[in-house]
């Protein structure tokens, strides 16, 4: 390579500190039959498989836990008007699924899914098998009125 001046653009060697010519990664010393570095396309490249791979690894590992897992059914068992205008509700959730497990229920006071909507997870729930949960839905803020009739829970 020969002498780098230092008063002029350069690059140090990615091993040992020297200075380099602009592009070059390693030294003379570090670097005797002067192989080049990889392009940024292999490295770019390489990352890019890497990041790939991963994705699938972490979607074969999510697809291996999740198995068994579900489906769950809910319904509302009942529902009572509180003096403050919230409601108790009564939701029953059956795991339909080949091992226990825990569920995450949305109660939608409207009957329609909304911001506002009460979510709650259960504990585990054996394969096969239901549980009832009581649940507070506070007032809403705005003063309106919560409907006993149009509660309606969905759980997943």
């Amino acid at each position: 390579m020969g002498p780098v001046r230092l008063d002029q653009p350069h690059d140090t060697c990615f091993r040992c500190g020297r200075p380099t010519p602009p592009g070059v990664s390693l030294c003379d010393r570090d670097n005797p039959a002067r192989i080049k570095a990889p392009s940024s396309t292999q490295v770019h490249g390489t990352v890019l498989v890497g990041v790939i791979g991963g994705f699938i690894a972490l979607a074969i590992v999510l697809r291996l836990v999740s198995a068994g897992v579900g489906p769950f059914t809910a319904a509302v068992s009942g529902v009572a008007t509180r003096a403050d205008g919230g409601l108790e509700v009564v939701v029953s959730v059956a795991n339909g699924g080949s091992r226990s497990s825990g569920a995450s229920c949305r109660v939608s006071p409207g009957g329609a899914p909304d911001y506002r909507d009460y979510v709650f997870f259960t504990e585990p729930i054996p394969a096969g098998e239901s549980r009832q949960f009581t649940r507070s839905l506070p007032p809403p803020t705005d003063g309106a009125s919560l409907s006993a009739t149009a509660v309606v829970v969905r759980c997943n």
